[in-house]
């Protein structure tokens, strides 16, 4: 085999080793610093662009991701909202699991801050610090006098531990409950 060939094949397991790792992120839970709780919804900065330019919600929709309604788009954050410590994407870096980065930065950025575009596309792995909520252009998708590459947000109830029952443990509560309904009609 030549060295041509040989670097040719390897360069191919490689760039497909990253794309299957990429794709194995938006099958994958979103990290509990890659999102923000506020007024009793979990928000995660999802996409750089709209909804309908590519979000997948395949998989989070079923730990309670969705999009947010206009109503509880009004209760928004803004994107310094997003910057806390410990967050996953470090000041002027990526995120080390991820590779999530925050793209256009400005002096509003003063810290970690969470972005959890990998987990909700293949496509993307950057959130653009500029189209938040509060910065150089307009809000968030879906608000009134967004541009058109606004960026998304998504939401979830919010509850303890930020986590959502995962549709397994909530059909054996269910059929626990059911069981507590039979035994209480025996007796």
């Amino acid at each position: 085999m030549t060295n041509r060939l040989r670097t040719l094949l390897l360069s191919a397991a490689i760039g497909l080793s990253s794309l299957s790792a990429q794709a194995a992120l938006v099958n994958q839970p979103v990290a509990s610093n890659a999102y923000i709780s506020l007024g009793g919804l979990d928000w995660a900065w999802a996409f750089p662009l709209p909804a309908d330019a590519g979000l997948d919600l395949s998989y989070q929709s079923a730990f309670g991701w969705r999009l947010p309604t206009a109503a509880e788009l009004t209760g928004a954050p803004s994107a310094v909202d997003f910057i806390f410590s410990g967050a996953n994407v470090p000041l002027g870096g990526s995120d080390p699991l991820t590779g999530a980065f925050f793209s256009a930065v400005n002096s509003a950025l003063t810290g970690a801050a969470a972005c959890a575009t990998p987990y909700f596309s293949n496509s993307f792995s950057h959130c653009d610090w500029q189209d938040g909520n509060g910065q150089v252009y307009a809000p968030w998708a879906g608000l009134p006098g967004a541009f058109s590459f606004a960026d998304q947000l998504v939401v979830r109830v919010s509850n303890t531990g930020g986590q959502v029952p995962e549709p397994a443990g909530l059909a054996l509560l269910g059929l626990g409950l059911l069981g507590a309904s039979r035994l209480r009609r025996r007796s």
